[in-house]
């Protein structure tokens, strides 16, 4: 099964509609399952999974709809089949995921650190300065509250 595009569409198309799929995707990952939210989301695995659904109702008819690269490479190495347009179902995905993260965690949803803390969490010796669990059970609380 390998992945090739359907319809006469273009690469530069292709690359178009694989960036915009997986950017609806990312971005509602990174939405329905953020822990700072305090607003009550639903269920997240049926957000995912309707975006989803969206995504391969849209993109199907055009480039069968990777939105992955590994749903693009495990069937080609599996194959032994790569198409022309392989490029395609990395390229459109990375970029797409790479502007939903700026998108929500720079414009959206910043986080409050500052550069050294950023810079920490890069070289990945960053304490937080509250324990999560602690900051979780404050916002069940807030949600209980809210919800009653």
């Amino acid at each position: 099964m390998k992945k090739e595009l359907k319809n006469d569409t273009t690469s530069g198309q292709a690359v178009g509609v694989e960036l915009i799929l997986t950017f609806q995707l990312a971005l509602c990952i990174f939405s329905s399952t953020d822990p700072r939210r305090t607003s009550p989301v639903g269920s997240p695995a049926l957000s995912i999974g309707l975006s989803v659904t969206l995504g391969h109702l849209v993109g199907i008819y055009f480039t069968g709809c990777s939105m992955n690269p590994a749903r693009s490479f495990g069937p080609a190495v599996v194959m032994n089949k790569y198409s022309p347009a392989h490029w395609v179902f990395w390229v459109g995905p990375i970029v797409g995921a790479a502007l939903a993260a700026i998108l929500y965690f720079y414009l959206l949803f910043p986080n409050s650190l500052s550069l050294r803390e950023r810079v920490a969490v890069v070289k990945g010796t960053h304490e937080p300065e509250e324990d999560w669990e602690e900051q979780r059970e404050e916002q069940k609380k807030t949600m209980e509250l809210t919800a009653h």
